[in-house]
């Protein structure tokens, strides 16, 4: 998969995507492969860029650094692996306040293919309907979503741990986490 991977890139390259002035973006995406949170998005891009430069020729625009949240196959890995507790454990340590203001869940709704409402694409994953008495798109009522309370459960930790994550990657880019 890997090698079918560079080959994609290598192609992607070659008619401008991910080359500076091409007007063509290639971003990739990072998550760890492991139970622990991703570094910082700016220095794991750089040196993204870097490697992937000099061990593939391979260039790119943008890195978007994502952390793993505990649902579907890593949770599993989590559960087999007995890195549950501790893995739950520094999410909530290192849950950043700067990170609230720009999760997705308070801007975005994920639709499902047969037309239900979810908070974020996770809820989706997770069947957890938003919380109102709107919950398909046929009986859309923007009032009535904008009042709602967001659904939240475990997962939720991974999106405000340290810098947070996003579909575009980390959130909060202060000092302070």
């Amino acid at each position: 998969m890997f090698e079918d991977s560079i080959k994609a890139l290598h192609r992607l390259n070659a008619v401008g995507y991910g080359i500076e002035g091409s007007g063509l973006i290639l971003d990739l995406v990072y998550n760890p492969s492991g139970a622990f949170l991703p570094g910082n998005q700016s220095a794991l891009e750089h040196e993204f860029k870097l490697q992937m430069k000099r061990r593939y020729d391979i260039d790119f625009n943008n890195l978007f650094v994502i952390t793993n949240l505990p649902i579907s196959r890593f949770l599993d890995y989590l559960l087999e692996s007995g890195n549950y507790h501790d893995y739950m454990t520094s999410l909530v340590e290192a849950f950043n306040p700067a990170t609230v203001d720009g999760l997705m869940c308070r801007y975005t709704l994920s639709i499902s293919w047969d037309g239900f409402i979810y908070d974020c694409d996770f809820n989706q994953m997770l069947d957890l309907k938003v919380n109102s008495k709107v919950k398909h798109i046929d009986d859309f009522d923007l009032k009535s979503l904008s009042e709602r309370s967001v659904v939240v459960n475990q997962h939720c930790y991974g999106c405000t741990a340290g810098a947070g994550s996003s579909c575009g990657g980390e959130i909060s880019h202060s000092e302070e986490h």
